[in-house]
């Protein structure tokens, strides 16, 4: 009986409000869903307050959760066996940045720098030269934040400026290598 009423319900929202109640459900706002849909934030409002009558509950969240349920119900009875031919999804371990290098972390705690283990390549720095890093003066992948100290930051001023200072000067050389070409 509660299945037919639901379903009496639900047959009153038109597409467009069935829409917005979906994208209700991925947790977006309604300027987000305006963005989406191409049409005001206001015109969102309203089709969500039509569908929250339409259905009779309380809010937009429980009006999204009964068009979910109601659409997510499948024509056919769920098998009550599983076949032992399906592979059980694989279970990942998570690793710190800190495995990268070589140190094992406990599994005492979730860190935030944590990987999963297939994406330990992608995480390792480019610049790894066996074990020690080179420190650059910019956020690398595994390390986001500048962590260089007083020494690091003036030797990577002294080599910029050194490295600038050779470009100028091997440009000035080109420039006058082309002026005597010219000139022969």
């Amino acid at each position: 009986m509660m299945q037919a009423m639901e379903s009496d319900r639900i047959s009153k929202l038109t597409e467009p409000q069935r829409i917005c109640l979906r994208m209700v459900l991925m947790h977006l706002s309604s300027k987000d869903i305006a963005r989406e849909l191409g049409i005001s934030p206001h015109t969102v409002d309203q089709r969500l307050r039509m569908a929250i009558q339409a259905l009779g509950v309380a809010n937009r969240f429980e009006a999204a959760r009964i068009l979910a349920r109601f659409e997510s119900q499948a024509p056919y009875q769920s098998a009550v066996y599983q076949t032992p031919h399906v592979a059980p999804a694989p279970v990942y371990d998570r690793v710190g940045s800190s495995d990268i290098h070589g140190v094992r972390q406990g599994n005492e705690a979730f860190h935030g720098s944590a990987v999963r283990e297939e994406q330990i390549a992608f995480r390792t720095p480019a610049f790894a030269t066996g074990g020690s890093f080179i420190n650059l003066p910019i956020p690398t992948p595994g390390r986001e934040h500048n962590d260089l100290n007083i020494v690091q930051r003036l030797g990577w001023i002294v080599s910029i400026a050194i490295a600038s200072a050779l470009a100028f000067g091997g440009l000035l050389a080109g420039l006058d290598a082309l002026k005597r070409l010219f000139q022969a």
